[in-house]
């Protein structure tokens, strides 16, 4: 995939006219490659009478099929059948999604997303301790969200990793200590490791108000959330002003508090700048349409989010409509031209996920 690599090798976040058309020519690459080897998606096409050697353009893209993420909770897609690893949310009663990644596919999305994390200065050559509030990888090995923090976690040296849901096997089920939790923080206060903690930022919040809790982990520690707040909604404050609950109750420079928007069938991360903006990379495309009409709809306007991307040759989600509502902002401030404003999930029923399975863990 000549183009792809070409497109992976440059600085996700170069919007010069030839990286943009870089993006391009990848996904026609891509897409030619599922069209030729996956029966639906070829008919997708074909309804809409194009064909992916049509797209030769920034301004086409916009115009190819794309599919509904609950087509992807519904059928295991996949173009290939060399699959090493599945990917998946803890989704239920027919609603969880998987990910298929071959080989290539699989140090595609490594590649990618080390470049994005390296271009916003969150990977280090530093040992770091990490608390990540999802499942331990070696016994949840399929879940997106534990692949993920696994991931993270090798973006810089490692002193110690805690996992905050341990599978107990006398209730056969994943289960939260939050005494631990807190002790271990503690325990990382007084190393001489600065700490990193990844996770869904309900679980973080409700630890501090519960046990009261004021610890100075250091101008060198980080948070990276993750999931969002879901079913704790209610108990949700807005981004600025949790960031700076964060830096007041454990010493995190706001800089340092970044959030991570990703979901399993697209693969792609959009993460905080150190202002906490989720930024846009060149590796993908973002389109938001209007839910009754599916046309796209101007800048800042809200409506359902419209994933592309071109790294995965083994599962055809590289063009999504998915189930949440957002926005995307122009900006002017040279580090990429839009960023991404999550602002809450469409339709009357719950898509139960990674993260609302986790929270289920909570203590009301």
């Amino acid at each position: 995939m000549k183009e792809t690599n070409k497109l992976l090798g440059l600085d996700p976040f170069d919007f010069s006219r030839e990286a943009k058309n870089q993006f391009v020519k990848s996904f026609n690459e891509i897409a030619s490659h599922h069209y030729n080897n996956h029966t639906y998606t070829k008919f997708l096409w074909d309804k809409k009478q194009l064909n992916p050697n049509d797209i030769a353009s920034e301004e086409d893209l916009s115009a190819a099929p794309f599919m509904l993420v609950n087509e992807f909770k519904e059928n295991d897609f996949k173009t290939t059948d060399d699959i090493i690893l599945t990917l998946g949310s803890s989704g239920t009663s027919g609603q969880r999604s998987v990910m298929h990644l071959n080989q290539y596919s699989l140090d595609n999305v490594k590649k990618l997303a080390f470049n994005i994390y390296d271009s916003l200065n969150i990977v280090s050559d530093k040992k770091y301790n990490y608390l990540c509030f999802t499942y331990d990888p070696k016994v949840a090995d399929d879940l997106g969200t534990a692949f993920t923090d696994e991931l993270l976690t090798s973006f810089t040296g490692i002193e110690e990793i805690y996992y905050t849901f341990q599978f107990d096997e006398i209730k056969n089920d994943f289960v939260m200590d939050e005494e631990k939790i807190v002790s271990v923080l503690k325990r990382f206060e007084t190393s001489e490791h600065s700490t990193r903690i990844l996770g869904f930022p309900a679980f973080l919040y409700e630890i501090l108000q519960k046990y009261d809790l004021k610890l100075d982990l250091g101008n060198d520690s980080w948070l990276q959330t993750g999931g969002g707040w879901k079913s704790k909604a209610d108990k949700e404050i807005p981004k600025q002003e949790f960031r700076q609950l964060i830096e007041n109750r454990l010493g995190i420079p706001k800089e340092n508090i970044r959030d991570l928007f990703g979901m399993v069938e697209h693969g792609i991360p959009y993460v905080d700048c150190q202002n906490g903006k989720l930024r846009i990379p060149n590796y993908s495309r973002v389109y938001i349409r209007d839910p009754y009409t599916l046309e796209l709809l101007e800048d800042g306007e809200v409506g359902l989010i419209q994933f592309m991307c071109t790294y995965n040759t083994a599962y055809p989600s590289i063009n999504i409509l998915t189930t949440d509502w957002g926005r995307i902002v122009k900006e002017a401030d040279g580090i990429s031209e839009y960023s991404l404003e999550i602002v809450g999930r469409a339709g009357l029923n719950k898509n139960k996920g990674c993260a609302l399975k986790a929270l289920d863990l909570l203590k009301d």
